[in-house]
């Protein structure tokens, strides 16, 4: 059976329109001190068909950001997810452990193998996380795709028409423009983000009275989430 959160996500989701995919993903950095928050692209669920209950978040990166240190600098790879979703006035925050998985040619960059039963399903079955990476990064718009053909982000610029000598666009095979050289630099960089929840805060403001319910994710199969009503 699904997460009842899950499910309310899902539902929420389909009733938002225009930047519906949208959230903010909160990392520390490497003392666990300071807080980063930056917004992201929800790409996907991915669910595993013997653990329907236990959902992945699949968002993506360039493997080069400050994000993916400071995910490696956490013992635990922890991140916190935030989805705000204005048709139903419902919130989500949802906290987890990160993994990566980037360009198995970059062997200075490897990244954070999934750890516990959600992967260890998948990889019973064979799954290709490299094949996942490559249909995200080829179902992405050719202007998304530029992003990963520029120098490393956040670094220092002389000058923000530097910017005008970057890719507008990069096509993938098949496509007119398609430049090997800029794909294959693009794609190199783009790596999967996934997102493993262990507790979800699911906040209704679009119910009177107010519903707050915080979901702990338990290790029993008959149980999978516990949930606890909170004060709004």
């Amino acid at each position: 059976m699904s997460a009842r959160w899950h499910n309310a996500l899902k539902l929420a989701l389909q009733k938002e329109g225009g930047m519906k995919n949208v959230f903010q993903l909160a990392t520390t950095d490497f003392n666990n001190a300071t807080p980063h928050v930056r917004c992201h692209v929800l790409r996907g669920h991915v669910v595993h068909p013997s653990l329907p209950s236990l959902p992945l978040l699949l968002t993506t990166t360039d493997i080069r950001t400050p994000k993916v240190a400071q995910i490696k600098s956490h013992p635990s790879h922890r991140v916190e997810a935030h989805v705000w979703i204005k048709a139903t006035n419902e919130q989500f925050r949802i906290s987890g452990h990160a993994a990566i998985y980037p360009s198995p040619e970059l062997q200075e960059n490897k990244g954070i193998e999934g750890v516990g039963e959600v992967y260890d399903a998948f990889r019973s079955q064979g799954w290709d996380w490299e094949d996942e990476r490559q249909r995200q990064f080829d179902n992405v718009g050719a202007h998304m795709r530029a992003s990963w053909c520029r120098p490393v982000p956040g670094s220092p610029m002389d000058s923000y028409s530097d910017a005008e000598k970057w890719p507008v666009e990069v096509a993938k095979p098949g496509e007119e423009g398609y430049d090997a050289k800029n794909y294959e630099e693009a794609r190199g960089n783009f790596a999967l983000v996934l997102i493993d929840p262990i507790e979800v805060d699911y906040i209704e403001l679009g119910v009177m009275p107010n519903r707050r319910t915080k979901f702990v994710r338990q290790e029993s199969d008959d149980e999978r989430w516990k949930e606890v009503i909170l004060v709004p």
